[in-house]
């Protein structure tokens, strides 16, 4: 299974021949699947064992998450992004992630009687320690993961997910039928980590190795710090408009804000997140090669923006029905902050190409400078406006957002090729044809008083049709070249 020399870890880093948009699709598809199996677990089989075992499990998860976003990105991003991988790179970057694992597992083994005692939970002693085996194997995964990135085969990532969370998925629903608590979602949980990781070692053919060098982990350690410290900056900036909201406005605020920022959050990561995921993957395999580097962020850039464009402007069209169409009255003052953070999305797409760019630069510094400036900005923002209510929370989210694109274009600017000249032309059709779209729905809306849920519909039916009519006008070439191959 593990691939030896240099020749075998350099063909690694080759990425597969393909499209943009069908790398982006799979990419968006392993994204979906995982958060679609998730959902299922709580809501199908929350349904069979109740509240108080999601509960549970929702708390003994918190040190889980926590670790795992430390592992899944940062440092195995070095081994997407270096030019050239060594075996010491991979075998060191196994070393490393696979140390973090078993020091973050026996912390949150170590951690379990404090939280138990913390939130009045005394199954949390025993429930984390189970928990705690699932991060070991998720530092053998995460360089298995980068390996496959690197190549891009994310098709191959998102059949995985597709196995890792099927039989997850079901394991725990044969489990809970059978009278299970949260020992079924205990076992969904491991399941997925287990074969996750089987399936990653299987696909990468790949297995840790001897060569760890100290070069070789100062290299990634130097990378990754960088990418660590900007996920920890981002993890708090989508945290301040919750905080602020709590200590000014309330409960009953907090969730209609936190609502409207889940919808938006979720499709954002989802069509923006994914795209730059890819990005990354190709911009690191064209970094030493300047006129590649530029089409392939002139593409990236046209993709994010033809995905964003009609997703969060016309979320913002339709807040008003989604929200009447899927809540009940109580939560109607959402649609309306759901609009200003839907517009909030379209600048994010740009963001998150150049960073992806800038990172496979092997400039990760400089986007952990521009984070923390957005993060600052976001604060004084958000404290500002959070005593005027939750509109204007809203609204000081959406201009934040917006003139932090401002800044990104002006950091990038000596490492990027023309990034602003690259962004600006990627937006423009999308741009025209997203407003045609909006003006479209708007009309139907005025024109025809339907039930929310059938006026939803018809709206989107609607807006996909002249959107992607225009497009095809407007932009022929530029979506061929997509298709064909980026």
């Amino acid at each position: 299974m593990q691939a030896s020399g240099a020749v075998a870890a350099e063909a690694a880093a080759q990425p597969q021949a393909g499209g943009l948009v069908g790398k982006a699709a799979w990419s968006a598809l392993d994204f979906w699947l995982q958060q679609a199996a998730a959902l299922l677990v709580f809501v199908v089989v929350g349904n069979l064992v109740g509240p108080g075992a999601v509960g549970v499990i929702t708390v003994a998860q918190l040190g889980v998450t926590l670790a795992m976003t430390l592992l899944l990105d940062g440092f195995s991003d070095a081994l997407i992004q270096r030019a050239r991988l060594d075996p010491a790179h991979v075998d060191s970057g196994f070393a490393l992630l696979g140390g973090l694992g078993l020091l973050a597992g026996l912390a949150l083994w170590l951690l379990a009687p404090a939280m138990a005692t913390l939130f009045g939970e005394p199954d949390l002693r025993w429930i984390m320690p189970l928990l705690a085996i699932g991060l070991p194997l998720l530092g053998l995964a995460v360089p298995c993961q980068a390996l496959l990135q690197r190549q891009m085969r994310f098709r191959a990532l998102a059949l995985r997910s597709v196995v890792a969370q099927g039989a997850g998925f079901a394991l725990a629903l044969v489990l809970a039928l059978r009278g299970a608590g949260v020992e079924a979602l205990i076992a969904y949980v491991l399941a997925v980590r287990v074969l996750d990781t089987l399936l990653l070692l299987a696909l990468a053919r790949r297995l840790p190795g001897l060569q760890v060098t100290r070069a070789a982990m100062a290299d990634i350690v130097g990378y990754g710090k960088h990418r660590l410290g900007n996920q920890v900056l981002g993890f708090v900036v989508m945290q301040i408009d919750r905080v602020t909201a709590g200590l000014f406005l309330g409960a009953v605020t907090v969730g209609l804000f936190s609502l409207a920022e889940r919808i938006a959050n979720a499709l954002t990561g989802g069509l923006s997140g994914v795209v730059g995921r890819v990005g990354f993957a190709a911009f690191s395999a064209r970094q030493a090669d300047a006129p590649a580097l530029r089409a392939a962020l002139a593409d990236l850039l046209f993709l994010v923006n033809l995905l964003a464009m009609p997703a969060f402007l016309g979320l913002a069209a339709v807040s008003g029905d989604l929200v009447a169409a899927l809540f009940s009255p109580a939560w109607a003052q959402a649609a309306p902050v759901l609009a200003l953070l839907a517009l909030a999305g379209i600048p994010h797409a740009t963001n998150y190409v150049l960073t992806a760019a800038i990172n496979a630069r092997g400039r990760p510094d400089i986007a952990l400078r521009y984070t923390l400036v957005v993060m600052v900005l976001r604060l004084a923002a958000s404290l500002a406006a959070a005593p005027q209510g939750i509109w204007a929370l809203a609204l000081a989210n959406l201009v934040v957002t917006a003139a932090s694109t401002g800044i990104v274009l002006l950091a990038v600017r000596g490492q990027l090729p023309a990034p602003a000249a690259l962004a600006g032309r990627a937006a423009a059709v999308p741009a025209m044809a997203a407003t045609a779209m909006v003006a479209a729905t708007l009309a139907l809306g005025a024109w025809w008083a339907a039930p929310p849920a059938v006026l939803l519909g018809a709206k989107i039916l609607l807006g996909a049709v002249v959107y992607a009519g225009l497009v095809g006008l407007l932009a022929p070439a530029a979506v061929r070249r997509l298709l064909r191959g980026g």
